[in-house]
């Protein structure tokens, strides 16, 4: 729920870009935050106080109060664990603890570098590479939510979030099916409440920001 008068929680977001994962995070964790949105076209994020705060000059950026947290797999599992009231991780005892931090990194380690494999047709050794392939990532996803509602089971959690933005950048960009179990998974996300508020801010800010070749 953004908040622009009482919130510790600041979102530096762009639209169009990866912060929409991080501002579905966000309204997946149900606490107040502040949105502080430019265009990167501006470079807001190249200049000198925001590099303090995030020295690769990346969005999405969040500051709880004046702490820093930058990259998605660290802001989801610290805002996760920072307010277990929206029960978005397990906690450290919890047996789907080890599953969920696995699920997380898939994301960035995993996922994102088979996505750049497929689209780019980089002809490596899968047996050379952290991801192995781009075909061996996409079975492994299917099975995991073809057996289960969510990644952990039946249990929603900040992975989803992350797992299921990168499905959604796939499927734009034509190389993630949109059909058979990773459809049915896509669309149970997309039907979560707080998606669709984050998708009606996106919408909002990319009106606010519209790119660059918009009429």
């Amino acid at each position: 729920m953004s908040d622009t008068n009482s919130a510790n929680l600041t979102l530096f977001y762009a639209p169009r870009s990866r912060s929409f994962t991080a501002l579905w995070l966000l309204e997946e964790l149900g606490e107040a935050y502040h949105l502080e949105s430019f265009d990167l076209a501006s470079n807001r994020h190249k200049q000198a106080d925001y590099l303090a705060l995030n020295p690769m000059g990346k969005v999405p950026l969040v500051m709880d109060g004046e702490r820093p947290v930058s990259e998605l797999g660290a802001i989801a599992i610290y805002l996760s664990d920072r307010f277990p009231k929206a029960q978005l991780s397990p906690g450290l005892d919890d047996p789907k603890r080890p599953a969920f931090l696995r699920w997380v990194f898939f994301s960035s380690a995993i996922m994102e570098p088979s996505f750049g494999e497929k689209m780019f047709n980089w002809d490596l050794p899968p047996a050379s590479v952290a991801w192995g392939s781009f075909e061996l990532m996409f079975e492994t996803l299917t099975q995991a939510i073809g057996e289960n509602t969510w990644l952990l089971g039946d249990r929603f959690s900040a992975a989803d979030v992350l797992v299921g933005s990168n499905l959604f950048v796939g499927q734009m960009l034509g190389i993630i099916p949109t059909e058979g179990p990773v459809q049915g998974y896509v669309t149970r996300l997309q039907s979560r409440p707080a998606f669709a508020r984050a998708g009606m801010i996106e919408a909002q800010q990319g009106d606010r920001f519209p790119a660059a070749d918009a009429p």
